[in-house]
């Protein structure tokens, strides 16, 4: 049995920080107390902030990795790099490309997953290639579909059922009934890189959509004739996930969309494509070249935005500075709001007995020092 405490944190729990002790037993948090007794190891944490692990729910890669070319053991290194900037959960998003090179990567994540032991790999977001040419970004529009369950399956299938959210344009024919499908599996249906109108996401939202990718960016925004699917998204229930970069989202916007939405319903992403970590230059994403000037990645060929360089260490500081909220305002959006809305909440996404101990520690700073995924620090300097 593997177990070690630690102790002298300011521990977010409960929504507030106290100072508490945390035991954790093979690799899972056994005990929460005033004063953990144990003949165990102890990890004295003075003057540092112990919080659930940030949660990246849309991430193409970092540090020179994509997800559309990446091998497994790419795929291990970048999450190595995300847990320095303290992710203890991600998923590797493939974009649309050739159904073949899809299905390598698909499998190739799902080895990463289940034959590499992956801890911090908690399933796939498969975005495209079911979607709108009109919106479609950076997303190669001579491999755009309409939506198929078959060709789904197949996926899934080279996925080893790892596929947990899927990105679709819900005005494509056959939308609504393939979210149907799709989301009695378990899979999560996002809507976005889409024209759609009001009626056509709230049919897909009615069907079972959970969420929305990029909210704002690569999709219709409204006017006060033409509602289109942000007011669809706004208006219904279902999560949003916002890059809070200071490019994709005015810090104004991000105000008004957690407003509008709550800190409960907002999913803050970083969209990171291979040169997050990396100094300015030209990068890939997926098939296409991609100029990062002053940290801002853009397509070569036409200008438009394609994933950031933004990480989820200064997502948290950059929703700090955007809208105000506190430290525990703040954390649970980063942490909670992908698991809950993954259903994986249960297991991880807050410092509770029995849940995994996904753990990040920041300094005073809300600066990452050390990451822990179920127990085993990942980085920082050895504390265990």
């Amino acid at each position: 049995m593997a177990q070690f405490t630690i102790q002298n944190a300011q521990v977010l729990f409960n929504g507030k920080f106290r100072k508490q002790s945390i035991l954790i037993t093979d690799g899972v948090i056994s005990d929460i107390s005033d004063s953990v007794s144990s003949d165990c190891e102890i990890i004295d944490a003075s003057g540092l902030k112990l919080i659930p692990g940030f949660f990246d729910n849309h991430t193409h890669g970092c540090m020179g990795i994509d997800f559309n070319t990446a091998n497994t053991d790419e795929i291990l290194q970048a999450a190595a790099h995300y847990a320095s900037w303290g992710v203890t959960g991600f998923l590797p998003a493939v974009m649309t490309d050739s159904p073949e090179v899809i299905c390598r990567q698909l499998s190739c994540c799902a080895d990463a997953a289940e034959t590499r032991g992956c801890n911090a790999l908690r399933g796939i977001h498969l975005e495209g290639p079911f979607l709108s040419p009109l919106y479609k970004g950076a997303m190669p529009e001579q491999f755009l579909l309409a939506p198929d369950y078959d060709l789904f399956m197949r996926f899934q299938d080279a996925a080893h059922g790892l596929i947990k959210v899927v990105t679709i344009s819900p005005e494509l024919d056959g939308a609504v009934e393939f979210t149907r499908k799709v989301s009695a599996l378990g899979v999560r249906v996002s809507i976005g890189h889409s024209s759609a109108s009001y009626e056509q996401a709230m049919a897909c939202i009615d069907a079972g959509a959970a969420s929305t990718t990029h909210t704002m960016n690569a999709m219709k925004l409204l006017h006060m004739h033409d509602p289109a699917i942000l007011t669809a998204v706004l208006e219904s229930d279902i999560y949003c996930e916002m890059i809070c970069d200071g490019f994709h989202l005015h810090p104004p916007i991000v105000r008004l969309l957690v407003k509008i939405k709550g800190t409960e319903k907002m999913i803050p992403v970083t969209d990171s494509m291979m040169a997050a970590g990396y100094p300015d230059g030209f990068y890939m994403l997926g098939v296409n070249k991609v100029k990062v000037e002053n940290g801002d990645a853009k397509l070569v060929e036409n200008g438009v935005r394609a994933g950031s360089t933004l990480t989820m260490q200064k997502a948290l500081l950059n929703i700090l500075s955007f809208t105000g909220l506190s430290l525990e305002q703040a954390v649970p959006m980063l942490s909670a709001n992908a698991p809950r809305m993954l259903g994986l909440y249960e297991t991880t996404g807050s410092i509770e007995k029995g849940k995994r101990a996904d753990i990040t520690l920041l300094d005073q700073n809300n600066t990452v020092v050390a990451t822990f995924v179920c127990g085993k620090q990942v980085f920082g300097k050895p504390l265990v």
